[in-house]
């Protein structure tokens, strides 16, 4: 089933700068996805215009067979439900512990009280920062806050999952953890569409690769991981099983 679907898709800015060009294609439900581009090539903004933070110029967004430029900004809440979203920023509130912090996405959707702490432990348990619950921003290394930060989005248990370049700020290892992290969360059947820079993972570990220069999509490759990460301590190092 196609999950998402642009069909002829462009944005354009104030002054003519035109971020978008024609873009066409479709992802299905339960792909992992690569975005792949420099900088300015249009990753960002198409990643927005997914989740409508950006409305397109021209074409056409379907989000499981919504026409998302036709959702009513006051409905737009439903179609957000189904994606989660995370940054290259953590964006975690400091005076809140990692419970809370998760718990802040759920007190914004108005989730039933009742039900809340059996789903933010187990989400916690899910990026494996179950542990850690009582612990402030500050006391986290920075792959664990990007883990809070994946709890948060995947909380509502979206099947959409958009990640814009999650892994820029940390190190190899780290960065590895939060990938073994997206292949897991693909596994259980949600959708991942990853922007990255990070040439080490993306050439490694094959997936279908949506590439992006100046706005247009330029490439389209289709290869296949099968198995699941895993991390041999003897090598120290990740391989897929």
């Amino acid at each position: 089933m196609t999950i998402i679907e642009c069909k002829n898709v462009g944005k354009v800015y104030r002054r003519g700068v035109e971020a978008i060009c024609d873009l066409s294609f479709t992802i299905e439900e339960g792909e992992f996805v690569y975005l792949l581009g420099a900088s300015g090539s249009g990753k960002s903004t198409l990643l927005k215009t997914l989740y409508r933070d950006e409305a397109i110029s021209s074409g056409t967004v379907m989000i499981d067979e919504r026409d998302i430029s036709k959702i009513k900004v006051r409905d737009l809440h439903k179609l957000r439900r189904d994606i989660g979203i995370i940054f290259q920023e953590y964006h975690l509130l400091p005076k809140k512990t990692v419970y809370e912090n998760v718990r802040f996405a759920l007190e914004i959707l108005a989730f039933p009280e009742e039900e809340m702490d059996a789903r933010i432990r187990q989400t916690l348990t899910l990026v494996e920062l179950a542990d850690k619950a009582d612990c402030y921003p500050e006391e986290l290394s920075g792959g664990q806050q990007q883990r809070v930060a994946i709890a948060r989005a995947l909380i509502n248990e979206p099947r959409i999952l958009l990640a814009d370049e999650p892994t820029g700020n940390l190190d190899p290892r780290a960065s590895m953890e939060i990938f073994r992290l997206l292949m897991r969360i693909n596994r259980r059947g949600t959708t991942v569409l990853l922007a990255t820079h990070d040439q080490h993972i993306f050439q490694r570990f094959h997936f279908r690769s949506l590439t992006m220069s100046g706005g247009q999509l330029v490439a389209d490759e289709s290869k296949k991981a099968v198995g699941s990460l895993q991390y041999d301590y003897k090598k120290k190092d990740f391989y897929i099983v």
